[in-house]
Parts: C-alpha cells; sequence; structure tokens
C-alpha cells in the first residue's frame, strides 16, 4: 500500500551569518508556499569539526525506518575564507537520525572523503533498489593525475547505516568543475541535476541505473539559460504528476526559486511566477524536501510550530471536548469553494499538541443523511450516559442550511445520523425566533444534567435539548439578548456563577472576522457585553481569527480554546481566504475580575 503524503518538510541553512550555518526546518502543505519552523531558529546543530554545516540532505531510509540528515562540515562564518574551504576544508560529512523527525541524535562525523581531498561538499544520498544500499555523492576538489590544478569532481560511497561507509570512489568528473549533484528516481529511470561550477548553471542527465556510466545528457533550455544558482533539488508534488525543482540563486542573494514540470523527460521546467510561491521570513540556502504523511505533520507543527495551529491541512469551525482521558476535535473540513465540503472528520490527541485523524465520522452525500445535500459546516459534540451526540449542519435540497445529530457509541464513530434535522429555518419562522440561519450548534450542560443548544446566524438562540438529546423542547426556545455585533457561533460556560458568553462577528471571510465576549447572571441572557477576546494580529499573519469553541479541562478551573484563522502563509491564497483556514488552540485564563481575558496571539 502506497503511503499517503499531506505535507513537505526542508531542511536547510540561511546564509553566512554567524548562526546560520546551522540545519533550519520549513513547513509547507503545497510544496510552493513554506513557514519557518521553530520560530526561525536552528533546530540541529553542530559542535563538531569545523562547528557548522551547510546543504543539509534529509531521507527516508527503507531499511530502518528512521530519517538521516548529511551535512557539508563547513562555517564559512568562522572567517578562513573560501580558499581555505576549497584545498584545506573538512573530509567528513555530518549525520543525524531520528524516527520521527523531532527528536534526533547527537550528530556524528564520517570521513568520506579521498585522501588529499580539499573539501567535501553537498553530500547527498539516493536509495539503490537493486543493490538495497544508498548511494550517497558529494563534492571533492582534488588534484589531477598530471596536475596540481584542483578541479571540482562527484565522488561516491555505499552505505546502509550511514556509519559505515565503502571506499570512495569517483562518481563524475567533466571538462569544466562539477559540484551538487542531486538524483531523483521515477518509473524506473534515474534524473540527476548538477551545478556546472565554471558556468554556475544547472544541467540535467537521464540514467536507467545508478552506475556513473549509465546517464546521458537532456538538453533543458530554460532551466540551463539561468545563471548564478546552485544547490539543485528534486521533489515530487503529492498531488498530482507534477516535480518541483528549487535552485539557489546565490549570486543574486535571494535564496531558492521553485520550477516546475510535468514530464522529466522533456526537461521542460517553468519558472514560477514570484508571487505565486512563498519561501518564508528567512532566505532558503541549499538544502532539501522531503514529503511527510499527515501525521508526521501534525508532529512538527507540534514541536516547531507556532505554538497555535494544531491541525495540519486545511479545517475550521473546531470544537474541542474532552471523553476519558483523551482529547477531541471535531471540525469542519475546509478548502472547499464556497463552503462546499461534505465530509467531517474528528481527531484525537492525549496532550492536545498532537492530533490522529481518526477518519470521517458522517458524509453528507450519503444515504446515511438523507435530509442533507452538502455544505457540512461547524459540528458540536456531547456525551451523554455512554453515548456521543454529533450535532452538525447541512444545507437541504431547497439550499436553506439546517442542524442534525447523529449517535454513536463512542467519540469516533461510528455515528447514525437522525433521519430528519433537528433545526430548521421553517421551525424559527414558525416559533418567531430571528435568525438568519440555522447553523453552528453549541451544546451547554447545567449542573442539573439539563443540556441546551446554542445555535443562530445573525441573532443567536437557546434551546432546551430533550432528554434524549436526538430532539428538542419547542416552547423553550428564544433569542439571546445583548449579544453584541453577533454574527454566529455562541458559546457558553458558567464560572463564578456567571455566564459567559461569547460569539463570532463579522464575516468568517473577513481578516477582522473575530470572538465577543459578555457575561450574563441567567443563561437566557440578557448578556453584557464586554470586549473581543480573540482578535486578529495582522504583524504575525494570524488573520480571520474566530469561530471557536471552549473546553473545560474536567473537574478543574483550567480552559481551551480552540478556534481557526486563515491558512498560513497568508500568501498561498490570495483569493477565497474565508474557505481556507486552519484550526489553531489557545489557553483560555480569567482575571481578578472574574472575566475572561483576551488571548495574546
Amino acid at each position: 500500500m502506497s503511503t499517503i503524503y499531506g505535507g513537505y518538510l526542508l531542511a536547510h541553512f540561511i546564509g553566512e551569518q554567524p548562526d546560520g550555518e546551522q540545519v533550519y526546518f520549513s513547513y509547507s502543505e503545497d510544496g510552493l508556499h513554506w513557514k519557518d519552523l521553530n520560530g526561525g531558529q536552528p533546530v540541529l546543530r553542530s559542535d563538531l569539526g569545523e562547528k557548522g554545516v551547510r546543504d543539509p540532505f534529509i531521507i527516508r531510509s527503507p531499511l530502518d525506518h528512521h530519517f538521516y540528515i548529511i551535512a557539508t562540515d563547513l562555517r564559512i562564518a568562522s572567517g578562513k575564507g573560501w580558499g581555505a574551504a576549497v584545498t584545506e576544508g573538512s573530509r567528513d560529512i555530518i549525520v543525524w537520525k531520528s524516527a520521527d523527525l523531532v527528536n534526533w541524535s547527537k550528530p556524528w562525523a564520517v570521513t568520506v572523503g579521498i585522501d588529499g581531498a580539499g573539501c567535501v561538499w553537498a553530500p547527498e544520498a539516493i536509495y539503490d533498489e537493486e543493490a538495497q544500499d544508498f548511494l550517497v555523492f558529494w563534492a571533492s576538489a582534488t588534484e589531477g593525475l598530471d596536475s596540481s590544478e584542483r578541479k571540482h569532481k562527484i565522488y561516491s560511497a555505499r552505505t546502509k547505516d550511514f556509519v559505515h561507509f565503502s571506499s570512495a570512489e569517483l562518481y563524475i568528473e567533466r571538462d569544466n568543475h562539477i559540484i551538487d549533484t542531486t538524483i531523483i528516481a521515477h518509473e524506473g529511470s534515474y534524473y540527476r541535476l548538477s551545478k556546472d561550477e565554471t558556468t554556475k548553471n544547472i544541467t540535467l542527465e537521464k540514467g536507467n541505473s545508478l552506475h556513473k556510466d549509465a546517464f546521458t545528457a537532456v538538453t533543458a533550455p530554460n532551466l540551463e539559460k539561468i545563471y548564478g544558482v546552485e544547490g539543485p533539488q528534486i521533489f515530487k508534488l503529492n498531488d498530482r504528476e507534477e516535480w518541483c525543482l528549487i535552485i539557489d540563486r546565490f549570486a543574486e542573494g535571494k535564496g531558492y526559486l521553485p520550477l516546475l514540470t510535468t514530464d522529466l523527460d522533456s526537461g521542460e521546467f517553468r519558472v514560477v511566477e514570484e508571487g505565486d510561491f512563498d519561501l518564508g521570513a528567512s532566505k532558503k540556502r541549499h538544502g532539501s524536501v522531503i514529503p511527510i504523511t499527515i501525521d508526521e505533520c501534525a508532529q512538527l507543527l507540534a514541536a516547531y510550530g507556532d505554538g497555535h495551529q494544531v491541525l495540519p491541512g486545511q479545517y475550521a469551525d473546531p470544537d474541542l471536548a474532552k471523553f476519558g482521558d483523551r482529547y477531541y476535535l471535531y471540525p469542519t473540513s475546509d478548502g472547499f469553494t464556497g463552503w462546499s465540503g461534505t465530509e467531517f472528520h474528528v481527531f484525537s490527541s492525549d496532550d492536545l499538541r498532537i492530533w490522529k485523524d481518526e477518519g470521517v465520522i458522517v458524509d453528507l452525500l450519503s444515504p446515511d443523511v438523507p435530509w442533507a445535500v452538502g455544505n457540512a459546516w461547524a459540528p458540536a459534540i456531547a456525551e451523554k450516559n455512554g453515548s456521543y451526540y454529533f450535532y452538525f449542519c447541512g444545507k437541504m435540497a431547497n439550499g436553506v442550511s439546517a442542524i442534525g445529530v447523529a449517535v454513536a457509541p463512542a467519540p469516533i464513530g461510528p455515528f447514525t445520523a437522525m433521519p430528519e434535522p433537528l433545526l430548521t429555518m421553517e421551525q424559527m419562522k414558525r416559533l418567531s425566533i430571528k435568525m438568519g440561519q440555522t447553523i453552528d450548534p453549541a451544546v451547554y450542560r447545567e449542573e442539573d444534567g439539563t443540556s441546551y443548544l446554542l445555535f443562530g446566524n445573525g441573532d443567536g438562540a437557546i434551546v432546551q435539548l430533550g432528554s434524549d438529546m436526538v430532539s428538542v423542547v419547542e416552547e423553550t426556545m428564544a433569542n439571546i439578548e445583548g449579544l453584541h455585533d453577533f454574527r454566529e457561533a455562541v458559546t457558553v460556560l458558567k464560572r463564578g456563577g456567571l455566564y459567559h458568553f461569547t460569539w463570532s462577528c463579522d464575516d468568517t471571510g473577513s481578516e477582522n472576522y473575530h470572538v465577543n465576549y459578555g457575561t450574563s447572571k441567567h443563561l437566557y441572557g440578557p448578556v453584557t457585553y464586554h470586549y473581543p477576546v480573540l482578535m486578529k494580529n495582522a504583524e504575525k499573519g494570524m488573520l480571520g481569527t474566530g469561530h471557536h469553541s471552549i473546553m473545560q479541562e474536567p473537574g478543574k478551573d483550567e480552559y481551551w480554546m480552540a478556534y481557526h484563522r486563515f491558512v498560513t502563509p497568508l500568501s498561498r491564497f490570495t483569493e477565497g481566504k474565508g474557505y481556507h483556514r486552519e484550526v489553531c488552540i489557545d489557553r483560555i485564563t480569567f482575571g481578578e475580575d472574574g472575566l475572561m481575558q483576551p488571548i495574546t496571539l
């Protein structure tokens, strides 16, 4: 069974500044728009050899299912200069190992360069299926048999564990100097890209094996005419038959430039326009990219993310709950034009940081939900007597939104939907309830065990749920007064004898979407408005922050808010940001006055 990938990891360095020649990580979900991890600081540091590394290359091993990073043992910032680096540089590579991309071994050094080699630069590796080992290759400046003048050539060795290597052999020699070789396999062929160190451009070759003599040149006009570049790296995009080649524009000091191709044999590469990619805040220098799974994406975000985003991918309107000793998130599946998604997923976690996708629990296009035709929005979850009740939004055949409910014996299902919606606009009109749309349910349980559903768009409302949790007591339905600037997504919790109401304002497509806060002595209001508790932070690129839920840690005076914001980096989607959203979680605190404090982003 093939692996399903959900994102990409870029390992790189950033330049010759004091801390720039170490290993940095960046994360992307589309391969073109990247966000710096670990606050833009190094993830790995080398205190061996030259006490710095360049050109980190990351690879996934099919032999032991670990990740390895190999890097050049070089630190130009130490002041020795490029001349010494070429003729008197380290003959070592620096290696790290990890099982999960988060917990890394201490680095170790391996001498791979031949005697007399002036340097060992830009080491890379590719797994050889036939030999069942890795071909590792790098550039060294060595003297010729009848000449003392050094020329850069590519050497190679074999390994299975990046500890023990075969003796180095000459792999590529040309009339010109050559450095920075990378290789990718596809359908039994190998494609090799290298930097011509004399002309300062990138050339392409194809081979039917990894043998040094198996390659022939492939003409790539658009690529060959770009000068002043190095560090080519190529990776296949996860969702289509297209490859992304990135080249480091060292001569201009601009970092990476991506190019795309749909046919490696053709040599036709298209330069991606400046506005169609984003390499993040730091300048990315010669590194490498690997595709990573959704679980690996979640681990990276938890370990090195911005401390807010918790789910990789596009999701919105999260409802957060804890059942037993595990947390659960029930969001809207996002990324669909016009909010047209049809499926609901549930995620689980034991620490609120690393989340596992437990799969689809309700699909509005299935026969299981006969009344709905799509637009799966804004769910909520509740538990009673060992059963779990999932409240969700969907559009009926007449195009009008309604709220339905499904029941399951466990938080992750299987859920069985009721054949008819629970709340409809026809019902609102009949009961004289002011409302724009019957959407956005949230569940509140009183101390006596009675449960209520809060909901609404345009105007907020509340109704008592029946003891079966799949019906409502219509005579208890009423609008909630005092929800200042209310748009949707009203929630309530009780603390210190007060009911604390929160609700979303503006429009989910607006960068000013935010959460207001007020209190009341009564569950049905009226509510006294206080101030916003969640707002955008434009300086940090956190916009459209809203449609939230609040979870109290059972038995404790601890609270968490789950919400969504526009997908970051913001450059990834220039239009329709309101249906390209990602889920975040932050802690809620209360002041000495008993009021909820604004969340700091």
